[in-house]
């Protein structure tokens, strides 16, 4: 490739800044170069508007669109960075795939599991480069934990994800002028969002994958939803969700999340069980194993089971760093014709996708187990994977 990677990103809202600022950052590092920026809301492309979010930022050499057709049609890009509402996609990757266009999907890519489908047949029949935006998959720490348990079984793992529906808003995108949420925290609304679980929770699940170096087969998911009286000022998500996933290689793991309103609060524990030992994420991430001859004479000492398998300190896995490292893993991996850094691919990811929607569907259901690929194939679930609008 002749010169850096053209890339355009569509959707400059709270979490496109942030990728905005990511793409600064690697185009003063020469890694890229930002030829495009498309919003359908004009303040969200003032320069005064983004210096505010992106430090560093120049609109210099930057085309500005109002829908992302128009930058498709340029010729202004090799690779596109898609942060749109997952309930506003239109077909924009299937036809950026079509002009052989590369395609960095945030999550999630749609609310409806038929319009992902389309987009990953899109994908694979132009044959372009595709990632999806699991950014955890590339904190330090989190690939420590991966390759260490590349050949280990992993028995179970829970997360516990606690936060607060004030602690997950966005307010870029005019949702009071399209039917949603007049306060534009679109997060909290689950026509948006497709629920918290869909919208965040999916992070958790993906990971979840990651370690395990497995896929999901079964979910079984119960909800406690927010009293209708409050959807108005604190949106119609449920205030907490229990998800039950069943994995390919006989594990189960279980994802708790909570998003209740006036807390202010955030907190997680995470745990992961192999045959023989149990991994924490404390200042550093140990795993608490026996590694000498078993039976000992004496059960050990705490301090002589703790093994450090990812030195601290460790920053957040949903932070600034770890936005910059998978998009450079994904623009690298172009570049250098090396898809081995991008350590996911638009279909490697349908299982995470199709496991947060089919959790919905479980709840709705009373509880009731639902198989992954039953989800995706079969006719009885065909009304809850098609897009009614399209």
């Amino acid at each position: 490739m002749a010169g850096p990677l053209r890339v355009g990103l569509v959707g400059v809202g709270q979490r496109g800044l942030q990728h905005v600022q990511a793409l600064t950052d690697m185009q003063n590092d020469e890694i890229i170069q930002i030829t495009a920026l498309a919003d359908p809301y004009p303040e969200n492309l003032e320069e005064s508007k983004i210096s505010k979010y992106v430090d560093g930022f120049s609109p210099a050499g930057i085309q500005m669109f109002d829908s992302a057709d128009g930058m498709i049609e340029s010729g202004l890009v090799d690779a596109i960075w898609f942060v749109i509402p997952p309930n506003q996609h239109r077909g924009e990757i299937e036809r950026a795939a079509e002009r052989e266009i590369a395609i960095f999907a945030e999550k999630p890519q749609s609310l409806f599991l038929d319009d992902i489908i389309s987009q990953d047949a899109a994908i694979t029949r132009a044959g372009v480069p595709s990632t999806v935006g699991f950014q955890m998959r590339h904190d330090r720490g989190y690939t420590d934990i991966a390759a260490y348990l590349e050949d280990k079984w992993v028995a179970a793992m829970t997360m516990i994800a606690e936060g607060a529906v004030e602690g997950h808003g966005v307010k870029h995108t005019r949702t009071e002028e399209q039917g949603g949420p007049a306060n534009r925290v679109w997060t909290a609304n689950r026509a948006w969002s497709g629920t918290s679980v869909v919208e965040a929770g999916i992070h958790q699940t993906d990971i979840m994958r990651y370690w395990s170096h497995d896929d999901v087969e079964w979910v079984r998911a119960t909800y406690t939803e927010r009293p209708k009286e409050l959807h108005a000022t604190e949106g119609d998500n449920p205030i907490a969700y229990t998800v039950t996933y069943g994995m390919k290689k006989g594990g189960v793991a279980n994802l708790l999340f909570t998003k209740p309103a006036r807390s202010y609060y955030g907190g997680r524990f995470d745990c992961i069980i192999h045959t023989h030992g149990t991994i924490k994420l404390e200042d550093d991430f140990v795993d608490y194993t026996f590694e000498d001859e078993w039976p000992p004479a004496q059960n050990p000492g705490i301090d002589q089971v703790r093994k450090v398998i990812s030195p601290g300190p460790h920053t957040t896995a949903m932070g600034r760093e770890s936005t910059r490292a998978i998009g450079q893993a994904f623009a690298t991996s172009i570049v250098e014709n090396k898809p081995e850094n991008r350590l996911n691919s638009f279909h490697s990811s349908i299982n995470s996708l199709a496991s947060v929607l089919a959790a919905n569907v479980s709840n709705d259901l009373g509880g009731e187990k639902i198989v992954i690929n039953e989800f995706i194939h079969d006719d009885k679930y065909a009304k809850y994977r098609k897009n009614p609008k399209r």
